[in-house]
């Protein structure tokens, strides 16, 4: 999981539910775990149809009479009305992310950070601009062992190349994804895009690049979701072939006690005193016969389906265990960042040089760059290192 997913927690969507209440020009009244709200006149919503309303932020059992009262909490109907509202109205964001905004936190290439040389400063200059998608997605991870389990993950895109840029997200998720952050005086943010045109195609594989990211980013908490429901599945063939083991235990022992009887009858049928006691005798082994047939071909059924491992019925037990993932866009912003070149100054006590590499706001160095000294790439394995003040590599130091 990246560092910005973050589980549909209690405190977030009341904070959400806060503002979202506020921008549409609501009066909040809150005494604990209740807040009464009143509805400007001309605001129209689905999730409520009287303009004054209470809502309770447990799901405690209410009176009665409390029946009309919403209940906020992440697995509450009006909770997902709500959320399901505010995404039908509002459109898609737009922001200008650019150098001036980062205020000089830039993000130093591993050959850097590895190294033993000090970045003294750095300067980046912006030659042209890109666009970017942020999408908010969230995951849904379900089983039929597990409940539903929840995630909202941030995730940005270039719209042409469709390379996740995570700095760009952390960026936007630290400066904006908590209530009430606010906007730095220097950021371009609105909603008119007649400035920005985008092929529609282009949006839409840049979104399902960003749904596929961001299932990617939550492959360990999906791997153990997995193995719970593959436990409780493995629970369940084990109950279910100890089960099948009793069965022909019990079979077994029925078709003993069969044979036994049958026994007895023929005894009787040999020992009839009367024409009378004979056919009672005979009819008598005749059923006990069928019966005992009966038993012995389900014996019989169930010792091949052990000998084959019970495998229709384990395949039906897994298939019914599998979980399924699903994701759904909830929220976007359109990003133009700003791509140039860095400068970084590099020094080593009192010795400094610099090395430029291409650069983008909020991705970082975007390109291989080779050691000026002997053309090797340099990387995390090769970091730049300086030898009497003259840069090079790890490779020919």
């Amino acid at each position: 999981m990246t560092d910005v997913t973050h589980a549909v927690t209690q405190s977030a969507l009341e904070a959400f539910t806060r503002e979202y209440l506020n921008d549409l020009g609501a009066a909040i009244r809150e005494n604990g775990n209740r807040w009464q709200v009143r509805l400007p006149t001309h605001v129209d919503v689905d999730f409520s149809d009287r303009r004054e309303f209470e809502i309770a932020l447990d799901s405690e059992k209410r009176d009665e009479e409390e029946d009309s009262i919403c209940v906020l909490t992440p697995e509450s109907e009006f909770a997902q009305q709500l959320l399901d509202e505010a995404a039908s109205m509002a459109t898609v964001g737009q922001l200008a992310l650019t150098d001036s905004m980062i205020d000089g936190d830039y993000r130093y290439p591993l050959w850097i950070v590895e190294s033993d040389v000090e970045v003294v400063d750095a300067a980046f200059s912006p030659y042209y601009d890109r666009t970017a998608i942020c999408v908010f997605v969230r995951i849904d991870v379900e089983t039929v062992s597990e409940y539903q389990t929840q995630f909202l993950e941030a995730v940005t895109i270039d719209i042409e190349s469709k390379d996740k840029l995570p700095g760009v997200t952390e960026i936007l998720v630290d400066e904006f994804f908590g209530p009430k952050s606010g906007w730095p005086d220097d950021v371009t943010v609105g909603n008119d895009q007649s400035d920005l045109t985008i092929a529609p195609d282009k949006l839409t594989d840049a979104i399902a690049a960003g749904q596929k990211t961001a299932v990617e980013g939550f492959q360990e908490e999906i791997a153990e979701i997995r193995q719970s429901a593959s436990r409780a599945a493995d629970s369940e063939f084990e109950e279910y072939r100890q089960l099948q083991e009793q069965r022909i235990n019990d079979h077994r022992n029925e078709i003993n006690s069969l044979s036994n009887r049958l026994q007895n009858v023929a005894r009787d049928v040999d020992g009839a005193e009367s024409q009378q006691q004979r056919v009672e005798a005979l009819e008598k082994r005749q059923e006990l016969k069928a019966e005992k047939e009966d038993f012995e071909v389900k014996l019989e059924q169930l010792l091949r389906e052990k000998e084959q491992g019970y495998a229709q019925k384990q395949q039906e037990i897994y298939r019914r265990h599998a979980i399924e993932v699903s994701t759904k866009p909830i929220a976007f912003t359109l990003v133009t960042y700003e791509r140039g070149e860095i400068e970084f100054t590099v020094g080593d006590g009192d010795q400094t040089d610099t090395v430029r590499a291409p650069y983008a706001i909020g991705a970082g160095v975007t390109d291989e760059v080779h050691c000026d000294n002997c053309n090797t790439q340099l990387s995390e394995e090769n970091p730049i290192s300086m030898v009497a003040g003259v840069l090079g590599c790890q490779n020919c130091r």
